[in-house]
């Protein structure tokens, strides 16, 4: 009897193991991409929001998450220092513009958002991978990242959060400040 409870409490630990290192593995093989937005009461603060629950809902393989930041020059210095804060920023196009070269050197263009105050909202994206992340799997997030912002059903959940979401390419903007586009554009 004492055989059987040992046994049947070891394949228990067993079992219990197996399922745990399951779900740690599916929770590791997503990349978290942290998106520099700007002030809490911003229009890109609201619409990093709700990159944030769509890409919880409707990506596979990646979670954004919001960093509030305090704008378009601290986003740019942000995403493009070597400490890698930040891998994805929302910036305006006059903003965009203001960047330096070597900085431009280090982000591409991904897709526009829409439009607040007038001017075009961007979303730029680092070009060198996070350490420890292959350039492959990198670039898959990012593609994943423009497939879920394109997504209809993600767009309604953005748009609750900033009713000014509009998807375009955003590839006269991009081109005016001077900015390459990444290969996942849209």
């Amino acid at each position: 009897m004492l055989k059987t409870i040992t046994k049947f409490a070891s394949s228990c630990l067993i079992l219990g193991f197996v399922i745990a290192s399951g779900m740690s593995n599916s929770a590791a093989n997503e990349l978290e991409l942290v998106v520099g937005t700007g002030g809490t009461s911003s229009a890109a603060f609201s619409a990093g929001n709700g990159m944030s629950i769509a890409s919880v809902i409707h990506g596979k393989g990646i979670k954004i998450y919001n960093y509030g930041t305090k704008g378009d020059k601290d986003n740019i210095k942000r995403l493009t220092k070597k400490k890698r804060a930040i891998n994805l920023a929302i910036v305006s196009a006059k903003g965009l513009a203001k960047a330096n070269d070597k900085q431009k050197k280090g982000m591409s263009g991904l897709i526009a958002l829409g439009k607040a105050e007038g001017d075009t909202i961007l979303l730029i994206v680092r070009n060198k991978a996070p350490k420890g992340v292959s350039k492959d799997k990198y670039s898959l997030a990012i593609s994943e990242v423009v497939r879920v912002l394109k997504d209809t059903k993600a767009g309604k959940v953005i748009k609750n959060e900033w009713r000014d979401w509009s998807v375009s390419s955003g590839e006269s903007a991009f081109k005016a400040a001077g900015v390459k586009r990444h290969k996942a554009a849209l």
